[in-house]
């Protein structure tokens, strides 16, 4: 049984113990529960890769002109599109269309305050995804791009942004040592987060990103992984405690987010 299967079996028989809430999952057939599972583990991955990146940029003190949350999306692209893989590649586009969903579950709304955050946009947020894979390779993801409607001709500047992500980042990033001490914890979803715990933990995404930073780098002192409910939808890096926490609310929201999209679809 693949990893995937055997989380499609966690997902059917955590249907009793689910919230109200969370019953639709039980209508579903398995291909859309595969579907919904995958969304979800996929949009979680590229946020683990993204807060891997503000770690990076913290201990490792790499230079960033700019926003931080921009730099740490194109460190998380770069490293998904160096994986060359169609499960990295579908992960990519499983991300870039979770920022497109959360921005349109707001009306993509972003004035006042929001100019002044450091925070772009999340529509932005899934064009520069979409733009650094085509940049990284036209003919593989040139439908990709077509389908969220990038003109031809950005298209190709995109090969310029990826270039100088990669010159970039190739030169601060790649060999690496290993060594880095890596701690992961799980703590209890309780009984609302039972399922996002589940599927988090069965995804393994938590620890496979914790080995590739045990194997790819030596970072000075103790990184820690937690994973756990944090009354919000969130995860983050805190440098106090050298610490990426990822909340289980966040992967409830994940899945959440794919079901309204198939509802509303279903509904025109």
């Amino acid at each position: 049984m693949t990893r995937l299967s055997a989380l499609i079996v966690v997902l059917i028989l955590s249907f009793c113990t689910l919230p109200a809430a969370a019953q639709d999952l039980s209508g579903l057939t398995k291909q859309e529960r595969a579907e919904t599972l995958r969304f979800a583990v996929n949009n979680s991955l590229f946020t683990l890769y993204h807060e891997v990146a503000h770690l990076l940029i913290d201990k490792l003190a790499l230079p960033v002109l700019g926003k931080e949350e921009d730099a740490a999306d194109n460190i998380a692209t770069w490293i998904l599109l160096r994986k060359n893989t169609p499960e990295a590649n579908q992960a990519l586009e499983d991300a870039a269309d979770g920022w497109v969903l959360t921005g349109e579950s707001y009306d993509n709304y972003f004035a006042g305050d929001d100019y002044a955050s450091g925070y772009s946009p999340d529509r932005h947020r899934a064009m520069q995804i979409i733009c650094l894979m085509v940049g990284a390779d036209r003919t593989a993801f040139r439908t990709i791009a077509n389908a969220y409607d990038i003109p031809s001709e950005r298209q190709h500047t995109c090969l310029f942004d990826y270039e100088l992500v990669n010159r970039s980042l190739d030169a601060v990033l790649e060999g690496g040592q290993s060594g880095t001490s890596v701690n992961v914890t799980y703590h209890d979803g309780g009984r609302r987060l039972r399922l996002a715990e589940r599927a988090f933990r069965g995804s393994g995404i938590f620890d496979d990103v914790a080995d590739e930073l045990r194997r790819g780098y030596r970072l000075d002192g103790r990184v820690r992984f937690t994973a756990r409910r944090c009354g919000e939808s969130n995860a983050f890096y805190d440098p106090a405690t050298t610490e990426i926490i990822f909340c289980y609310e966040l992967m409830q929201d994940f899945m959440q987010l794919h079901l309204d999209r198939r509802a509303e679809r279903s509904r025109h």
